[in-house]
C-alpha cells in the first residue's frame, strides 16, 4: 500500500452520474447538500451527502465541479433514492437534471495524483490523500491498487464503499460521513438542525472508531462486563497490527484509551484509535520514510537508507533531518561530491543550519578543497554566533510573556477570590483558582481548589485533568492515575472528548 501512497495508483469504479444545470443550480445544491459548495473550485470534487428533516442519511456521492455545471457520482445502490431525492425539493428552481447515466471514472490516489491531471480530470481527496476523478483510459501510466490493498486503505481512513454496500440510513453523525461530508460554516440544508444540535452537544451516541488489536479478530457485537458497547464491522492488517472498524459507545471513545472486550466471544484487549488511520500528507509520510531511512542507515543498509531519504525529500524538500542523512551517508560511502550538493540543499533550504556548513566543511576537506573548506568553517562559526543571538531574543521573548501571564493571573485570582468571600463552594471559581495554580506550578495549592470543585461537582470533567496533572507533578502517581481514570469516564459520558483525550496521554506518560 505504502508505494501507491507515497507515488499513486489507480482503481476503476462505475457510478450513476447526474448531471445538475442550471441559473439556480449552486444555490440549489447548497440548500439541499451537506458540503459547503460555495468552497468547491471549478475542476474539484468532494464528497456530500443529502439526509431527510430528521438529519438521516438519505443519500451520498461525489459531486464534480464543472464551468457552469455539475456532475453528482451516486453509488450503485442508491440510484433509485438518489433521483428521487434530488427531485423531491426541487420546486420552483431553474434547474435541470440530467441521468443518471451509468459510467465507469478512474480514480487515482496517492502523493503523484495530481500529475495526471487534464482539461477533463477533477481533483480532490479520497482515503484523507490527494486524488483524481477522471473518465480518462490512463493505461499503463499508472499502477492498478490491488482490491485487497484499496479495501483495506480505504477501511483504515474510514471512506464509504464505493457501491453503497455499507451505507445506512441513520443520523450522519453516528457514521463517517459526518465527519466526510459536513460543513459547518455554511447554511441550511434539510436535517442541519438536528446535526448541529447533536455535535455541539454530547456527540452521537455510537459513532465510528478503530479498534486496534494484536490479534486477528472476527468481527461481531463488541461487549464490556457483558454489556454491549458497540459493533466492529471488519478487521484488517496494518504494520503488524490488526483494526477493526466500529461503532462505539460514546463513553469509550476516547483516542488511545484500552478497553478490555469481548467481540463475538473473542477476549481482547482493544485500543481506541481515530480516522483517518494513515495519514495522507506529504510531511507525514516524508517523516515515515525519514524513520525507516534511518533504521535502514543504523542496520547497515546503505542502498535502502539511501532510497527513502531521497523519497523523503521528493514527498517534502525541506525535511532538514532527511537532508542531513542524507548527505551524511554518502559523505560516509565517499561519494563527497553528492554529498556537498546535498548539503547545499539544506543549507538553502534552511538558511540557519550550523550542521549543513559544518558537513560542507569536512567534505570539502576530504576532496582536498582546503581554502573552500575553511570558508564553509566560518559560516559554521557565524551561523553559530547567530544562533546564540536568537535564542537571546527568544528568552527575552519568554521573560515578556512571563510577565503578562503573571498580570493574567494576578487579575483573574482576584476576580475569583472576589466571588468565593460570597460564596465559598463555587465551583468555577474554585476551578479557576486551581488551574490558575497548576499553570503557576503551585502543586499543593491547586489541590486544595480542584479537590473541592469534584465533591461539590462530581462530572466536572476539566478539573479531574488539572487534579491529575497536580497530584502526578508531585510524585503521587497512583491517585493522578485514578484521578485521570475516572475523570476519563466522566469526560467520555459527557462527550467531553477534548479533556478525555488530554487525560488519556497522560495515563499513558505515566
Amino acid at each position: 500500500m505504502n508505494s501507491f501512497r507515497y507515488f499513486s495508483g489507480k482503481f476503476s469504479r462505475s457510478f450513476h452520474s447526474f448531471k445538475l444545470e442550471g441559473p439556480d443550480v449552486e444555490s440549489f445544491l447548497q440548500a439541499q447538500s451537506t458540503f459547503n459548495i460555495q468552497e468547491l473550485p471549478v475542476g474539484s470534487f468532494h464528497l456530500t451527502a443529502f439526509l431527510d428533516p430528521q438529519g438521516r442519511n438519505e443519500t451520498f456521492g461525489w459531486l464534480l465541479r464543472e464551468e457552469k455545471n455539475f456532475l453528482l457520482l451516486a453509488p450503485e445502490s442508491l440510484k433509485d433514492i438518489t433521483t428521487e431525492r434530488l427531485n423531491r425539493y426541487l420546486i420552483s428552481e431553474e434547474v435541470e437534471i440530467h441521468g443518471p447515466y451509468w459510467e465507469e471514472w478512474t480514480s487515482v490516489v496517492g502523493s503523484d495524483a495530481f500529475l495526471q491531471k487534464n482539461s477533463s480530470s477533477f481533483t480532490g481527496e479520497m482515503f484523507a490523500d490527494k486524488a483524481l476523478l477522471t473518465r480518462t483510459n490512463l493505461g499503463a501510466a499508472v499502477a492498478e491498487i490491488p482490491d485487497e490493498d484499496l479495501d483495506a486503505w480505504r477501511a483504515l481512513t474510514g471512506w464509504p464503499d464505493f457501491e453503497g454496500k455499507d451505507f445506512q440510513k441513520e443520523i450522519i453523525n453516528n457514521n463517517r460521513l459526518f465527519d466526510l461530508c459536513v460543513s459547518f460554516n455554511k447554511g441550511c440544508y434539510p436535517g442541519q438542525e438536528t446535526v448541529s444540535k447533536i455535535a455541539t452537544r454530547r456527540g452521537a451516541a455510537y459513532g465510528p472508531v478503530l479498534l486496534e488489536t494484536t490479534e486477528k479478530t472476527e468481527p461481531g457485537v463488541v461487549t464490556n462486563f457483558g454489556n454491549k458497547i458497540g459493533t466492529a464491522i471488519g478487521c484488517y492488517e496494518w504494520e503488524k497490527r490488526f483494526y477493526l472498524p466500529a461503532s462505539l459507545l460514546r463513553d469509550f471513545r476516547v483516542e488511545k484509551m484500552k478497553v478490555s472486550a469481548s467481540i463475538d466471544q473473542q477476549e481482547r484487549v482493544l485500543t481506541v484509535r481515530y480516522y483517518p488511520l494513515i495519514s495522507g500528507r506529504d510531511e507525514d509520510k516524508a517523516q515515515e520514510l525519514f524513520y525507516e531511512g534511518s533504521h535502514h542507515f543504523l542496520k547497515g543498509n546503505e542502498q535502502s537508507a539511501e532510497e527513502a531519504f531521497k523519497l523523503a525529500i521528493k514527498l517534502d524538500p525541506h525535511h532538514a533531518d532527511a537532508l542531513e542523512s542524507l548527505g551524511v551517508l554518502l559523505g560516509r560511502l565517499g561519494r563527497y561530491e553528492e554529498a556537498i550538493e546535498w548539503m547545499k540543499k539544506l543549507s538553502e533550504s534552511h538558511p540557519s543550519s550550523v550542521m549543513a556548513h559544518t558537513n560542507l566543511s569536512m567534505f570539502l576537506m576530504k576532496l582536498g578543497k582546503i581554502e573552500e573548506a575553511e570558508e564553509q568553517k566560518s559560516f559554521a562559526t557565524v551561523k553559530s554566533f547567530q544562533k546564540f543571538g536568537e535564542e537571546a531574543k527568544t528568552r527575552e521573548a519568554l521573560d515578556a510573556d512571563k510577565k503578562k501571564r503573571l498580570d493574567e493571573w494576578s487579575k483573574r485570582e482576584g476576580m475569583f477570590h472576589q466571588v468565593l468571600e460570597i460564596d465559598s463552594e463555587d465551583t468555577l471559581a474554585n476551578y479557576g483558582l486551581g488551574s490558575i495554580a497548576v499553570e503557576k506550578g503551585e502543586w499543593e495549592k491547586a489541590l486544595t481548589y480542584l479537590e473541592k470543585v469534584i465533591m461539590a461537582d462530581p462530572k466536572y470533567s476539566v478539573a479531574y485533568l488539572a487534579l491529575g496533572k497536580a497530584y502526578q507533578s508531585l510524585g503521587r502517581k497512583e491517585q493522578a492515575v485514578a484521578t485521570y481514570k475516572e475523570g476519563i469516564k466522566v469526560a467520555a459520558a459527557k462527550g467531553d472528548l477534548m479533556p478525555a483525550n488530554q487525560m488519556q496521554s497522560e495515563l499513558e506518560r505515566i
